[in-house]
């Protein structure tokens, strides 16, 4: 039985959604003391943001082996680090508190 390496460009995929995903976490650490104060929200308002992820997580952990069976790999992780630049886009673009 011989193992086919895997693609550089899956490969590469494979790196840019590990990184992306572990970008949500990092940002909202590092980055919540200037969106509390450039939103003018309360300290404990993070408790929504962290909420919200948490849900996200949660979903995409319980819909994970249904996508992947449908769309396979390399379309399960471009999608995935679409949504995830989107979301960081989300928070960098917004200028209110919803």
């Amino acid at each position: 039985m011989s193992v086919t390496p895997p693609r550089a460009s899956l490969l590469l995929l494979a790196y840019l959604a590990f990184v992306s995903l572990g970008l949500p976490d990092g940002l909202i650490g590092v980055g919540w003391p200037s969106i509390r104060a450039d939103l003018g929200v309360p300290t404990e308002a993070v408790g929504l943001v962290l909420t919200a992820g948490t849900v996200g997580y949660l979903t995409s952990s319980v819909l994970a082996g249904f996508t992947l069976a449908r769309l396979g790999v390399g379309r399960l992780l471009a999608g995935s680090t679409v949504l995830a630049s989107l979301a960081l886009t989300g928070y960098a673009s917004t200028r209110s508190w919803p």
